[in-house]
């Protein structure tokens, strides 16, 4: 119980929300994620250290890159329905519509100098 007590704290943070929403769709990094919500690295990675601490999230290392993603295989089965619920009611409201537009943009562009490395 006190762990989804715990992970309902974290969720009722709106940037941690649209970290999560945006994490549903894509694995992406640092970069990406500073240029969709338009806020600083130091803030996005506080955000999703969080996250990750808290099990929510997992990072994968490229090289000097980690892409993030959400933590589906090793989730609590109840804290995984919870964060279903979140993101599809969040997708359903179009909240993120901008963001979105724009993520899908910044991975279209991914290999090429001045941006993020192509995923493996």
């Amino acid at each position: 119980m006190q762990k989804i007590l715990q992970a309902l704290k974290i969720l009722s943070d709106e940037i941690r929300l649209k970290i999560v929403s945006l994490l549903a769709e894509n694995e992406l990094c640092v970069c990406e994620l500073m240029e969709a919500l338009r806020m600083s690295q130091s803030r996005i990675s506080n955000h999703l250290r969080i996250l990750k601490n808290t099990g929510i999230i997992e990072g994968k290392r490229e090289g000097k890159w980690i892409f993030y993603s959400l933590a589906r295989g090793t989730m609590d089965k109840v804290l995984w329905e919870i964060v279903q619920a979140i993101v599809n009611k969040i997708d359903e409201e179009e909240y993120l519509t901008r963001e979105k537009i724009l993520i899908e943009q910044l991975i279209s562009r991914r290999g090429e100098p001045g941006h993020c490395p192509l995923p493996h």
